[in-house]
């Protein structure tokens, strides 16, 4: 990984409270490509003064407790078909929930091209349907409110779906 280097000035002025969306491009060889960015943008927002960061995660990584049945045994189906993939971004929130910012996990449901709609359901321990696919703009949405406008969901897991 190539490393950026700015100031602690500069970072403050083009990050406020930082999102991040990483991920692999294929959920079979994922490697420890979240674990280890995640890790490192930690640090660069600790060091720079950050104080809450958002890491958008999936509804894979839940116990499933708030699903029904028929979503609970699809989703631990689809954790053993994902394994590596699940494993490195669990290792990835474990390192976010260890940290001192004031950090937001969204597990999300699919992701899809869809249109917006801003029919969406979101918060901590949120029943959701993992198969309905959320609009990318939806989930950007959502996003952002976790970072501007919902101080009840500071260090805590919200999910977000239909």
């Amino acid at each position: 990984m190539n490393k950026i280097e700015l100031s602690e000035q500069k970072f403050k002025e083009l990050f406020g409270d930082v999102i991040s969306c990483i991920g692999p491009t294929r959920n079979f060889s994922s490697g420890t490509a979240m674990s280890e960015a995640i890790s490192n943008i930690l640090a660069a927002c600790q060091g720079a003064g950050v104080k809450r960061f958002v890491m958008q995660s999936g509804i894979g990584l839940s116990d499933g407790k708030e699903l029904s049945v028929l979503n609970r045994w699809a989703i631990r189906n689809s954790g053993r078909i994902f394994s590596k993939a699940v494993e490195d971004k669990a290792i990835a929130a474990s390192a976010v929930q260890r940290s001192d910012l004031d950090w937001i996990i969204v597990r999300l449901a699919a992701l899809s091209d869809l249109a917006a709609t801003s029919k969406y359901t979101s918060g901590p321990s949120t029943r959701i349907a993992p198969l309905l696919p959320l609009s990318f703009a939806d989930c950007t949405d959502c996003l952002v409110r976790a970072a501007t406008n919902e101080p009840t969901w500071v260090r805590k897991i919200v999910n977000v779906g239909r």
